[in-house]
């Protein structure tokens, strides 16, 4: 049905009734019903506004909320005000960028502002000559918009205590549930149960799910994935959980331990492995799961260059005088006899399991780009064919993804060294 005619449809016998409008104070559906001549001044103004504004009538015509709702600005707010909410919205945002935009270049001009607040009025009159059927769907529409966005907005504000568990759950990580072996519907006791004799991991994934607070705010996470998450993504966690079950206990133990724990130290950890890289390219080859590090090469058993700083030099030189001086002789030589190039390297040591793992993870193979490339044309089929899909919000999750993503391409400078 044409925006006009939808409009123009009359129906005489439905009782007038209220209908509640959420969230939005300034998007009005009137509750009257009446032929669409009395209402002819208004359809005509709808109309003109038609013509002018295209996207400000399609947006209202489809349950799109009011400009200053996509913002979250009232009418009078002040171009500090806006230019806020613009930048805020842009950065996390169930609103399509376009529709960010037409928001903020509407309202920041104050009389663009005064034409689309008519529009609003003039649409409430309108709507007064609309069936109860396409009342019903417009609110419908309307208060899915809201709820999303409302849902994009609890996400924004609850991602930060789970951004290191997130970015590894977009590449193919079980969830906490699957983990302890329980259903996201299991009691409290069952959950306090299952983990009160299990592994440090187990407590960590009670101390979540243990609390309601948390708990509810974990369940809402996975909600959003499955809700939000492109095709691509879902199919991403796909090719790449087969690619954990691989992963030794040990390891997988501590990268999950890492991802749950929002502490500094492991914000810290992070940055150190990226500075160590950064700065030490000639170490790549010296470390697990090759062959030589830099204790081989000179015949060390790492466990000896610990306590006294003049007893550990004293080791070195001794290893060292009877060597062949090659050049991995002598780097090995150089960093071990540096305290604290000394420290990196053990600590990278300790630590290059969980990056070994995430960085085989993260890289495709063969079959997974074989897959990924199939579900593209299926996906191209589609749309060649003209199925209907909802069009995917602005936001993916490549932007809580940045973590992998340095992860994977110091990974790929370690292969081509």
């Amino acid at each position: 049905m044409s925006k006009k005619n939808k409009l123009k449809e009359s129906n005489k016998h439905v009782l007038k009734q209220e209908i509640p409008i959420q969230d939005d104070p300034y998007w009005k559906v009137s509750h009257l019903f009446l032929d669409h001549h009395r209402v002819g001044r208004f359809l005509i103004k709808f109309e003109r506004f038609d013509d002018e504004y295209p996207t400000w009538t399609q947006m209202l015509l489809d349950g799109i909320p009011t400009l200053y709702c996509v913002l979250g600005v009232a009418r009078g707010a002040s171009e500090e005000e806006i230019e806020k909410a613009y930048a805020k919205k842009l950065r996390f945002s169930y609103y399509t960028r376009d529709i960010i935009e037409e928001a903020y270049d509407t309202l920041k001009d104050k009389s663009m502002q005064k034409e689309y607040d008519e529009l609003l009025f003039v649409f409430e009159q309108t709507t007064k000559c609309m069936t109860l059927p396409e009342k019903k769907e417009l609110i419908e529409n309307h208060t899915e918009n809201i709820k999303n966005e409302k849902d994009f907005i609890r996400m924004g504000e609850i991602q930060p205590q789970f951004a290191q568990f997130l970015n590894i759950h977009l590449f193919g990580a079980p969830d906490l549930y699957d983990i302890i072996g329980l259903d996201p519907k299991s009691s409290f006791e069952d959950i306090k149960e299952q983990c009160k004799n299990g592994s440090d991991l187990f407590k960590k994934i009670f101390a979540i799910l243990g609390d309601s607070s948390k708990r509810d705010d974990y369940d809402f996470l996975m909600y959003f994935v499955s809700r939000f998450g492109s095709i691509e993504n879902h199919e991403q966690m796909n090719r790449k959980a087969k690619k954990w079950e691989k992963i030794d206990r040990k390891t997988f133990e501590k990268i999950m331990i890492n991802s749950i724990d929002n502490s500094d130290a492991n914000e810290n950890s992070r940055k150190r492995i990226s500075e160590i890289f950064s700065t030490n390219q000639d170490w790549n080859l010296y470390l697990p799961p090759g062959n030589e590090t830099f204790f081989s090469i000179l015949g060390i058993d790492k466990n000896s260059l610990s306590g006294d700083k003049k007893e550990i030099e004293k080791i070195l030189r001794e290893k060292y005088r009877y060597l062949e001086k090659t050049p991995q002789v002598n780097l090995a030589y150089s960093v071990l006899k540096n305290e604290s190039q000394r420290a990196d390297y053990l600590w990278l040591n300790e630590n290059i399991d969980i990056f070994n793992a995430i960085e085989q993870i993260c890289s495709e193979d063969e079959e997974e780009e074989i897959v990924a490339i199939k579900n593209q044309k299926k996906r191209n089929k589609k749309k060649k064919q003209g199925v209907k899909r909802k069009s995917p919000s602005q936001v993916t999750f490549d932007d809580i993804g940045r973590m992998m993503e340095k992860i994977f391409e110091m990974g790929k400078k370690r292969q081509n060294r």
